[in-house]
């Protein structure tokens, strides 16, 4: 029998309400150097593990899968599931933006079939459903990565190849004369998602620094806290000397806070950590916290799939202020996302016990 990994829900949540707050904070692409972009930095700095803990935590749930079944279900029970939802959530929008696109703040679209196919080929849809299409490969590929994950050293030596050639290439490079010095080094089928894929199969199957975890909670605190401030601080450093000290506008640089770098690598493993080590807290849990957050946990895939349908409708009649977009805009999508995701789970259960009821 699987023990269910409380922390893994908490960080789920924790997650799936971070990717709301980054797309509701997306006022620093456009690098004016007030006062609400000095903030949305911050607020991207902080909530930048969102995307890589989702990642870890598929990681860490499904490498494993030939313990508990087939490849055949897996594919079965893990495509189906992922690419329903991608399939469904992109029709849905795209039929929106047919019908009330102005109303929605979505592009004016006239129905046709072969244009909703090659949007959805392209990722025009919706362009944050690239973490489905992305979750879709490393289903894909799951199984040849089962094969090796459980050789511990053979796993260690994928998952060196993929931090140097993922995250430690691109932050030598922005310091080499040329950006491109160490790049004919980088591994290309070890790059990418799949280093935090493997990432946490690893930190759950090998359970490093198990036996210390409560006395390693102060160090993955600091090291997350130190994590955050050095991405703030220098996307803030970088950005700042082309805008607001030049006087002229210049596209923003988030090399600091791309979740695929250094500084975000150590930000994500070192919270992914820190919650794990927190495991006997939440198993000895006596209230409906655990369960509550269980709940939320379950949907928020479904979240994440409709959350930007709720701030590009927002948009539409609220006017952007620091106050709205960084303290209450990310609430009330979250609110309404769930609301949604919860109506749609309800109405799935519904019609699934339909279906078994009938004779």
């Amino acid at each position: 029998m699987t023990v269910r990994r409380h922390y893994m829900d908490v960080l789920n949540v924790l997650s799936c309400f971070a990717v709301v707050v980054l797309h509701c904070t997306t006022v620093v692409y456009v690098n004016q150097g007030n006062m609400q972009w000095f903030v949305s930095v911050a607020l991207q700095s902080l909530f930048m593990f969102a995307v890589p803990v989702f990642f870890m935590i598929s990681g860490a749930n499904l490498i494993g899968y030939r313990s508990r079944y087939s490849t055949k279900v897996f594919f079965q029970k893990r495509l189906k599931r992922v690419l329903m939802t991608l399939i469904g959530f992109s029709f849905f929008i795209y039929v929106l933006s047919c019908l009330a696109p102005t109303q929605l703040g979505l592009p004016a679209r006239s129905f046709s079939l072969f244009e909703f196919i090659q949007l959805f080929l392209t990722n025009q849809i919706c362009d944050v459903y690239w973490f489905m299409y992305s979750i879709l490969i490393l289903y894909l590929i799951t199984p040849l990565l089962a094969s090796f994950a459980s050789n511990k050293r053979l796993l260690e030596y994928a998952i060196g190849l993929c931090i140097v050639s993922t995250a430690v290439i691109p932050f030598a490079n922005r310091f080499a004369p040329n950006h491109n010095l160490f790049s004919v080094f980088a591994v290309p089928y070890l790059t990418g998602a799949i280093m935090y894929y493997l990432i946490g199969y690893y930190i759950v199957k090998y359970s490093p620094f198990e036996e210390h975890s409560r006395k390693m909670c102060p160090v993955f605190l600091i090291a997350a806290i130190c994590s955050v401030v050095f991405m703030a601080l220098m996307t803030i450093k970088t950005n700042v000397p082309h805008t607001v000290l030049s006087g002229a506008y210049s596209d923003y640089d988030n090399f600091y806070n791309d979740y695929l770098h250094l500084p975000v690598l150590v930000y994500s493993i070192s919270l992914f950590m820190l919650f794990r080590s927190l495991e006997s807290l939440f198993q000895s849990d006596k209230h409906s916290f655990i369960a509550v957050i269980s709940k939320l946990s379950s949907l928020s895939f479904d979240v994440y799939a409709v959350h930007m349908m709720f701030i590009w409708a927002l948009d539409v009649y609220v006017l952007h202020n620091i106050f709205w977009d960084a303290a209450i805009r990310p609430f009330v999508v979250f609110a309404f996302s769930l609301l949604f995701a919860f109506v749609l789970e309800s109405l799935k259960k519904l019609c699934r016990n339909t279906r078994i009821a009938k004779p």
